[in-house]
This record gives C-alpha cells, structure tokens and sequence, in this order.
C-alpha cells in the first residue's frame, strides 16, 4: 500500500512539473525524468523482491 502511494504521488509530481519543462528549451529534462523514474521503480522493486527472496 505504501509503495503504491509513493508512487502514486512521484506520478503527480511529475505530470505537474511536464508543463513547465515543456516552456523551456531542455527537451532532455523530461525524458530524464521519467528515465530516473524508471530506473529507481524498477530498482526498487528488484531490492524488494530480492529480500523477500534472500529471506532477510
């Protein structure tokens, strides 16, 4: 339930920041963004699952 909140509100976080990078002229920031929300969702959930395996 937790993670599913966490992830809810870096979901709204980053839908309310993509107006504002879309007025500037770094058309890399987005893409980084989502990028690192992958990246550390993905990571997250191989540490999870990784404990829940290693049964520490």
């Amino acid at each position: 339930m937790l993670f599913t909140l966490i992830v809810f509100l870096v979901f709204l976080l980053l839908v309310a920041f993509t107006p504002l990078l879309g007025y500037s002229n770094k058309k890399w920031v987005l893409p980084l963004m989502w990028g690192l929300f992958a990246f550390f969702s993905i990571a997250g959930w191989i540490a999870f699952l990784g404990i829940g395996w290693l049964d520490i």
